[in-house]
Formats: structure tokens, sequence, C-alpha cells
């Protein structure tokens, strides 16, 4: 009997978990320590944040709304159907991470914590090394030609 993560990609953690826990995480160290990158108004931190939210939200959303139209799963931890090359992910092979990564940058831009600026390079670290690559080997063993042609037209983030 084959084992089950033959079928899908063997993903450390699912991705709006990690991005929560280093919230969290960040919220706790700067309630903790607080460490402010910028204080002052908060108009620009909120014009600022509320952007980079929009913009998350609109990439997540289209992300989600093409894979559904693809009928593929938006969860890592199921098996893909076909790979997926319209909307977003035209322009990026992860727009869903990328759109937790954007949250995660408009969350630190309106609190101006440190810890949640912190936060944002280790999410990616977590993301690429351990879904991202994990799922790329999946696909490729699944898919062969047609995602390595997928690879080499669209980049990884952007």
């Amino acid at each position: 009997m084959e084992k089950d993560t033959q079928h899908r990609p063997p993903i450390i953690f699912p991705p709006p978990l990690i991005f929560f826990a280093l919230l969290g995480i960040g919220f706790l160290l700067d309630y903790l320590f607080p460490l402010k990158l910028y204080g002052g108004p908060w108009l620009p931190r909120i014009i600022g944040g509320g952007i980079l939210f929009l913009i998350s939200g609109l990439l997540a959303l289209t992300a989600f709304w093409v894979l559904l139209n693809n009928k593929t799963p938006f969860d890592p931890s199921k098996p893909t159907v076909v790979i997926v090359q319209d909307g977003p992910f035209r322009i990026s092979r992860n727009p869903m991470y990328l759109s937790l990564l954007i949250l995660l940058l408009g969350v630190a831009v309106l609190t101006g914590s440190i810890w949640i600026f912190l936060a944002i390079p280790l999410m990616f670290i977590i993301f690429d090394v351990g879904v991202v690559k994990p799922e790329e080997d999946y696909l490729k063993q699944k898919f062969g030609e047609e995602y390595l042609a997928y690879n080499s037209k669209v980049r990884r983030w952007l």
C-alpha cells in the first residue's frame, strides 16, 4: 500500500496555522517586550496597513476563486488535480502564501512592531523550505513536464 504522502505534498504545517502562530508570537513578544519601529500619527499607519490588507485580500480571493473554477483544492494537504496557470497564478506560483506574507506586512505596518516585522522573513523561510519546496517536489513527481514548463514561465514568488 502506498503512503498517503505520495498523493499529497508533505508540508510541515498548514500555512494559515504558520501565519497565526507567528502573528501570535509577534503580539506576545510585543506585549512582553514592546519595541516599536516607529510611532507617531495613526493615520499613515492605518492607510499603509489598509492598502496592504486590501492587496492581500484581493490576491487571496482571486487565487481562491481560480482554484475553485479549476476544481482543484486550495488546501495544500489535499491532492492537486491540475496545474492552475491563470489568474494570479500567471505571476506567482504561490499567490495564496504571498497574500499571507503581505497580510503580515500589513499588520507590521499598522502596529509598527519590530517583532511582527521580524516574523515576516521567518514566515517566508518557513513557507519556502517547509511548504513550497515539498509542494514543488510533489508537483514535479505528479505532473512532470507540465509542471516543469510552468516553473520555467512563472516565478516562485514574484
